[in-house]
């Protein structure tokens, strides 16, 4: 009876753990913002497609760098354009001259804090 119990608890501890978010959801609640109000990122999708579940991000140096991209659902390739944000002060700021062929700040080379 014991062990039955201690599982069943050690189980919802892991379901409630897993179920948490991340200590990054406001910073990337911020990015998703952000990129539906830039006019140059939404023409490429559809608002609709703007949404965490469809998303690929990841969040470096503890959060002062948030790389996000959206998947494409109507390319068959499925692929995906990433913008990069710089924690500036309070907010987050577009970095110009960051994408998929030019990294200037070699994020690409670094170990990102999440991914999601």
């Amino acid at each position: 009876m014991k062990k039955s119990l201690l599982s069943v608890a050690a189980m919802l501890c892991l379901l409630l753990a897993g179920c948490g978010g991340s200590e990054y959801d406001a910073e990337i609640e911020e990015v998703i913002g952000l990129y539906k109000n830039d006019d140059s990122a939404m023409m490429w999708m559809d608002e609709e497609q703007i949404t965490r579940d469809n998303a690929d991000i990841s969040v470096y140096e503890g959060g002062r760098y948030i790389k996000i991209g959206f998947f494409d659902l109507e390319d068959e390739d499925k692929k995906v354009r990433y913008e990069f944000y710089e924690k500036t002060g309070d907010n987050y700021e577009w970095l110009p001259r960051m994408n998929q062929t030019d990294d200037r700040m070699g994020l690409a080379y670094k170990e990102p804090d999440y991914i999601e």
